[in-house]
């Protein structure tokens, strides 16, 4: 019998390494989708043949039956990231298969990312579905090779910081792979035979060409000015970009004055040396910074307490306190001068050095100031997320969130809103990792808020990583309740992960505050959970006398919807005891709450437990009619998993009625189904219709 679970919309239990019978978001894929994640190239770029020359030599000439590896190295803001898109957008049509891009934040103010994220991203962008990801990094590695085994992919690896970031990400032959670091990844060159390229700064032409590019005929008209911003900026191109930026921005000013400026503002840094790039860098920055009107400084600086590569225009208002046209107008200003960039989704992101100087720049400014803005831009993701979970998970037990709507996003329906989830989900987890304690309310409140959309998407890292930030938050604040609520939310993504003694810790901790507190439905929320536990363990004896403790609780404190998904998880461990009949009325009475409640989803699951619950009394007459129903309902619903897991059970109640050819139907609407989701239920259904004997 299938394992029921949560269906996402409450707060009651939820069982480990079992698909979700929730709406699945990639659900209506014919076929396993084609990534295309290369980024646009930035405004200028130009040259580099020699470079991307030694690229193209190096993946042609690679041994067969290898792996091309090239590692682009070389300092910050030399253009690697540059580089490495220009390449794999001249030859993207090489790799039919799709081409994998991620940020491996190496370098910079965030958190680097782990192999084992980046793993878990590559695989969802192939269609697998979150559920079917696997837990440890070795195993998604190896799930991710074999995913590419017969497949032309190219993976672009960026920003990486050291080789064990990179050594699991590597596909096997066929794909092609560049990395770009700032430490030249020797390991890679002798385990992997991969080829070192240095990135160096430009030759001069190619520095006159991009500033040609960005500023136009004036390059060219003053040669001399021209020269001197070019040496001035080491010829390295973030550098001459944010230059450029500036002189273009202006076009009444005579580049002289543009070099002029840039050298006075190399003898205010006491700069030892003029030629030195990580001087440019400094320079240039400061005197672009010191050329912008008042009002587009200080939006430069609050940018760099933004969390995460990218966020939306909507949080830059949000950020600065002031109306989103003229927020609009500042960030539009900032990007003509090179400042920042906008993504091809309209997204605002910084090189991370210049994030790096905007928040230097900010740690100057009032503290009162600089956290006001950190508290606007908490509370506009927090109510945001507030918004998109009312659509994701639109019956949970919510609680009231601290601060203010600020600038909210608008969302039409289920799918706007967990593609906002997604594109804001580092911005989302990065504003958990904040520092400041005066934030822990907002922290823990937002990872509580995040719960449904982890649970959807199983983005087990980001789950677990910010509710032990927010469980801090919570122990700081000496909240007891939140505290709890916080456990019981961890709890369950550690019991998702398989960590069951881990999970079973923080759900007794939490039973016990809840019951310190007299919270009934917190109360139930735990005793469900550790019921799933001990179901798991093969105590279901103890599972069901935990289940019911929790539907007392829910009966008490009138919590209904929570009241019927665990009348479905009584049934199904009465079902693991022998218990059918009892089972069955108990599904029944579940399928009562969810019909008043119009909660179509969970209806579906609890009647595909019923068919199931039939069958194994013997009854495959019954067992049809349920799962008949649950086809009809699955199909409206749009729930893949749930059709599958229907049609497989008519399948087995036509073999239980001696009707194989109506089996064979069924078994293969099932199995097409599990292999849409790339479920492991495919190859079970493959071995059942095998079984069947012709």
């Amino acid at each position: 019998m299938h394992k029921n679970v949560m269906s996402g919309v409450s707060d009651n239990v939820v069982q480990a390494g079992v698909i979700a019978g929730g709406v699945h978001f990639h659900a209506a894929a014919e076929a396993r989708p084609v990534p295309r994640q290369l980024p646009g190239l930035p405004r200028g770029f130009t040259g580099r043949e020699s470079v991307l020359a030694a690229v193209e030599a190096a993946m042609r000439d690679a041994l067969p039956d290898t792996v091309p590896v090239v590692v682009l190295s070389g300092m910050g803001g030399v253009g690697k990231t540059t580089v490495a898109i220009s390449w794999a957008r001249r030859t993207a049509e090489r790799f039919p298969d799709g081409q994998l891009y991620v940020d491996l934040r190496g370098y910079g103010l965030d958190e680097p990312l782990t192999a084992a994220e980046a793993l878990g991203g590559f695989l969802r962008a192939f269609g697998i579905p979150p559920e079917r990801v696997p837990l440890d990094t070795g195993e998604r590695a190896a799930a991710f090779r074999s995913l590419v085994a017969e497949l032309r992919v190219l993976v672009v690896l960026d920003n990486a910081r050291d080789v064990e970031q990179v050594r699991p990400l590597l596909p096997g032959p066929g794909s092609n792979v560049v990395v770009t670091s700032r430490n030249a990844l020797i390991g890679l060159v002798v385990e992997q035979g991969a080829t070192p390229i240095l990135v160096d700064v430009l030759d001069t032409e190619e520095a006159h060409s991009l500033l040609r590019a960005i500023i136009g005929a004036r390059v060219d008209e003053q040669p001399e000015a021209t020269a001197a911003i070019i040496r001035l900026c080491a010829r390295l191109p973030l550098a001459l970009r944010v230059a450029a930026g500036l002189a273009r921005s202006a076009p009444e000013r005579p580049l002289a004055e543009v070099a002029g400026t840039l050298a006075d503002e190399h003898r205010r840094l006491d700069s030892l040396d003029v030629g030195d790039p990580r001087t440019a860098v400094r320079t240039v920055f400061s005197w672009s910074y010191h050329q912008l009107p008042a009002d587009q400084a200080r939006v430069f600086r609050l940018l760099g307490l933004v969390p995460g590569a990218t966020t939306s225009r909507r949080a830059v208002a949000a950020l600065t306190g002031v109306a989103h046209q003229v927020s609009d107008r500042l960030v539009t200003a900032l990007a003509e001068a090179q400042l920042v960039a906008e993504t091809a989704d309209h997204r605002i992101g910084m090189h991370d050095l210049l994030r790096v100087y905007a928040l230097e720049l900010a740690e100057q400014d009032d503290p009162e100031e600089r956290f006001q803005a950190a508290e606007r831009l908490f509370d506009h993701y927090l109510h945001g997320a507030d918004q998109a979970d009312r659509l994701l998970t639109p019956n949970r037990f919510r609680v009231p969130l601290a601060g203010r709507p600020v600038e909210l996003p608008l969302f039409a329906d289920h799918a706007a809103a967990l593609a906002w989830m997604t594109a804001e989900r580092d911005v989302l987890t990065g504003l958990c990792q904040l520092p400041d304690p005066r934030l822990d309310v907002r922290c823990w409140q937002l990872a509580y808020t995040m719960r449904g959309y982890f649970f959807l998407t199983k983005d087990w890292d980001a789950w677990i990583r910010s509710h032990e930030r927010a469980l801090v938050a919570t122990q700081r604040l000496e909240d007891r309740e939140a505290e709890a609520a916080t456990r019981n939310n961890l709890g369950l993504a550690l019991l998702e992960r398989g960590s069951t003694d881990a999970a079973e810790d923080h759900y007794l901790a939490a039973l016990r505050i809840f019951e310190e507190l007299g919270d009934r439905r917190g109360a139930g929320n735990a005793m469900g959970n550790h019921a799933w536990v001990l179901h798991g363990r093969g105590d279901h004896e103890g599972a069901l006398e935990q289940a019911n403790r929790a539907l007392r609780n829910y009966r008490r404190c009138d919590a209904l919807t929570n009241a019927g998904i665990t009348l479905r998880s009584i049934a199904i461990f009465e079902a693991a005891l022998g218990r059918h009949s009892a089972a069955i009325d108990h599904l029944h009475e579940a399928m009562a709450i969810f019909d008043e409640h119009t909660s179509v989803l969970d209806t579906t699951m609890a009647l595909n437990c019923l068919g199931e619950v039939h069958h194994q009394s013997g009854d495959p007459e019954a067992a049809d009619r349920a799962h008949a129903g649950a086809v009809a309902l699955a199909r409206d619903l749009g729930s893949v998993f749930e059709a599958a897991r229907a049609h497989r059970g008519r399948a087995r109640a036509a073999v239980a009625r001696g009707d194989p050819a109506r089996a064979v139907t069924e078994f293969e609407a099932a199995r097409e189904l599990f292999a849409r989701l790339s479920a492991a239920e495919a190859d079970d259904v493959a071995a059942e219709l095998a079984g069947l004997g012709g």
